[in-house]
């Protein structure tokens, strides 16, 4: 996904304590552009354009999701006049030959095509990458000139050939464009894979099979409805249909990607930040990494949950929750959040965020009518987050919320199933509790913040560094 970036006013989240260090990945001061995961050996190497200058790729490994390496550039951008003086999103493949290749997008503002599709190769995830410009394609005919972007590369053994989705346009309409290749070296242009009459494009598609489904996965770029989205097929050409609920996480998430296997596979991807990183104006283009677990439920559903990774994190209980006991307490650290409701069915409930300097309240609802959860800056409507999750006939719900004090972000996930990423830059200079409109008819939880252990920089284990070698799979 390729984005011109203009100048921001940086200002550091508030609260939390100065020596704990955040929950997610924080190596980017200016935040992330799009991240593109790849998985080997249990370590997630996540490539992602840097959010500054004209994209750059950068690239950064974790095995625990607590600890990151140090991040090194991958890819720079080219000089003036060169097919990516600015760079885009892609994806990286191991190459069957050795090492590894790295398919990207070229971005080219006074380029006519504008968009191509470009490759660089290394002998290992960390490099040196080469650039091989003589490899370089545009969309034309079959496709659009001007939006022809963030190619996704994977071995599709099914189809017996290797497929290449993008970002585009075809007969005028919003596609996910296909190329197929057998050999990695002639790729050849075939009908979308999916496409539908929008103004907008379909951003970074992702496509994997877990079970006996296909999932095909995109970013919608378009305004309320900018989330990230999903489509089943049974066979990998489809045709592809949404399901109910094929909205994974609202508008604060953007540009998921997946990486792994399973019970490995994670979707990454940035909560983004606001304007001047101020709470009450709008989103703007990068933010901060984040993962979900990613699973296919047992009905074929695609769900998001809390990592065990990060919740492995937070072993030191700080309250227990009950109907009687709502109280949450301060965001004055990282906090771990889990709750099990039962309110009567229809009830609205969630969790309050009371500012302590001004006594303004935000709030997660869950409108169990709607089956719809909001985070609701102030109590303002406009422009809030937003997902929608099945309503349980019985009024039982799980949540689980993790609230980052030093990025300034929360995400609560509904059941297992759904996630609701949210910006609050003031999070740490407010107390949580637990409501409900009629109250609850049964509450059992726990706060729990991580142990000194885990917070101190010096007793964390050692970040992986950038892989030399790594084994095949």
């Amino acid at each position: 996904m390729f984005r011109r970036l203009f100048p921001l006013l940086l200002i550091a989240a508030s609260g939390g304590s100065p020596a704990e260090p955040p929950i997610y990945f924080a190596h980017e001061e200016a935040g992330i552009g799009d991240p593109n995961p790849f998985f080997e050996n249990g370590v997630y190497s996540v490539f992602y354009l840097k959010n500054e200058g004209r994209h750059p790729w950068w690239m950064t490994q974790s095995s625990d999701l607590a600890t990151w390496s140090r991040p090194v550039e991958i890819v720079p951008v080219g000089k003036p006049g060169t097919a990516d003086y600015w760079t885009g999103s892609g994806s990286i493949i191991a190459d069957p030959t050795g090492g590894y290749r790295l398919y990207y997008t070229g971005h080219d503002p006074e380029g006519r095509p504008k968009e191509v599709v470009m490759e660089a190769r290394a002998p290992t995830l960390a490099g040196p990458w080469r650039k091989v410009p003589e490899t370089t394609f545009a969309g034309l005919p079959d496709y659009d000139q001007w939006d022809f972007r963030d190619p996704f590369v994977l071995w599709n053994a099914e189809a017996k050939a290797y497929w290449m989705l993008l970002t585009t346009r075809h007969g005028g309409k919003a596609a996910i464009g296909l190329y197929t290749s057998p050999d990695l070296a002639r790729w050849t242009a075939a009908p979308p894979l999916y496409k539908e009459d929008s103004p907008l494009n379909l951003e970074v598609a992702d496509l994997f099979a877990e079970g006996n489904d296909w999932f095909l996965l995109y970013s919608d770029q378009r305004g309320q409805s900018r989330q990230v989205r999903y489509l089943t097929a049974a066979d990998s050409a489809g045709p592809y249909a949404y399901g109910p609920y094929d909205a994974l996480d609202g508008r604060g998430f953007y540009a998921g990607k997946s990486a792994g296997t399973g019970e490995d596979r994670l979707l990454f991807g940035w909560v983004a930040h606001k304007r001047l990183r101020k709470d009450a104006l709008g989103f703007v283009w990068g933010g901060d990494l984040i993962a979900h677990a990613l699973r296919r439920t047992d009905t074929g559903a695609l769900a998001v949950s809390l990592p065990d990774d990060i919740a492995s994190q937070f072993v030191t209980e700080r309250a227990k929750l009950s109907a009687a006991a709502v109280e949450i307490g301060a965001a004055d650290k990282a906090l771990l959040v889990s709750a099990d409701v039962r309110v009567k069915p229809g009830d609205r409930f969630g969790i309050a965020f009371n500012a302590t300097n001004s006594g303004r309240i935000s709030t997660i609802e869950l409108d169990t009518v709607k089956g719809q959860a909001a985070f609701l800056y102030n109590g303002d409507p406009a422009n809030a987050p937003r997902i929608a999750f099945p309503p349980n006939a019985q009024g039982r719900y799980t949540l689980d919320l993790m609230v980052d004090p030093k990025l300034g972000l929360g995400i609560v996930y509904i059941n297992d199933f759904r996630a609701l990423s949210f910006r609050y830059y003031r999070i740490g200079d407010t107390t949580l509790s637990l409501f409900a409109d009629g109250g609850f008819a049964g509450l059992t939880g726990s706060v729990r913040v991580r142990s000194a252990d885990m917070t101190s920089p010096v007793s964390r284990k050692p970040a992986a560094a950038p892989s030399a070698a790594p084994a095949r799979m």
